[in-house]
Parts: structure tokens; sequence; C-alpha cells
């Protein structure tokens, strides 16, 4: 998979405690779409897991061509069990980044927004967090274009939340969001 990208860019912490971002070019397509998730596992520009590779099929399927990952926590881990034993799981730099990601969103039309974080989004309130800051930028996005899509999900799981994609098919289909 790994020569399949044209380009591929990884903002992380010097210590690699923190992810901040991580950016495929995946084809020659126009489109893109910045996704947000729960937290990074152990993915880079190198090493792809099981997420990231999800995504990028996903993203692909639904002709991206470049994809982004962000998350409502930057602190790597493989088990997002550990964000709630953390001190700071959310990172230093983190809001940041997504706020800069969201801009970027609401700036351009040919850029999507993916939402997919699950129900674990909801500790210490960061799905309340991230879509106040996404509302606001959608607010700008509606300014700025006609009709332009909001976010977008796949499924929301029990509990009202945007599904993670490992639980998804790989030719699953993004949908508009009606309420954050």
């Amino acid at each position: 998979m790994k020569s399949l990208f044209l380009e591929r860019n990884c903002l992380i912490s010097a210590s690699k405690l923190y992810r901040w971002s991580l950016s495929y070019k995946i084809s020659k397509s126009t489109k893109e779409i910045i996704f947000i998730g729960l937290n990074p596992s152990l993915s880079d520009e190198v090493f792809l897991d099981n997420t990231t590779k999800k995504i990028i099929k996903i993203s692909k399927n639904n002709n991206y061509g470049k994809v982004k990952l962000i998350n409502l926590f930057a602190l790597v881990s493989s088990k997002p069990e550990k964000l709630f034993n953390h001190k700071n799981p959310v990172g230093y730099l983190n809001n940041n980044h997504i706020y800069k990601s969201l801009k970027h969103w609401s700036e351009n039309k040919n850029c999507d927004l993916w939402l997919g974080w699950g129900n674990k989004g909801k500790f210490l309130n960061r799905n309340k967090k991230i879509a106040k800051k996404i509302i606001q930028y959608n607010l700008i996005r509606k300014n700025n274009f006609n009709k332009p899509l909001g976010p977008l999900f796949i499924k929301k799981t029990i509990k009202d939340n945007p599904i993670h994609p490992l639980y998804c098919s790989d030719n699953s289909i993004l949908k508009a969001l009606k309420t954050i």
C-alpha cells in the first residue's frame, strides 16, 4: 500500500508521544477529506495500522485524492483506554491543528470533513467541544459556498456518535450529518 502514495506527511511531537496530523495523497483527484478520529494509533509516514488502511480505502472508494487524519486526542496509543489515565491526552498543540484543519475545510469547496470518533469521544467532553467548533466553521463554509456538504459520517453508534471506520465496510458511503 505504501507505494501507492504520491505524498505523505506526518506531524508528530519530538517525543513521539503526540501525533497532530497524518496526511496522504492517494490519487490525482482534487477532492480532499479531513478525517477526525478518536486518537492516533501507531501509523506514521511509513507504517500503516488497520484504522489508517481502512480510512484510506474508504476515502479512495469515495473518490478522494488527499486524506488528512486528525483526532480529538493527539496521544499516540494503540489502546484508546490509555487516554483515560494520561494527564494530557488531548496534547498541547492538538486544538491548534484541529482548528487550522477546520478553517481549511471552511474555505475549500473541494474539501470534505468526515467524523468517526466512536463512543469514547465523549471522554472529557471532547466530542461536544469539537462539535461546537465544527458548527462554527460549517457556518463559515455555508457563507463561502452555495449548498456545501456539511460534516460527513458513515453511520452512528447506538449512543449517537459517528462510528469508528474499523467497524464499517471498505465500500461504505459517506453521507451528510443532519446535526452534530
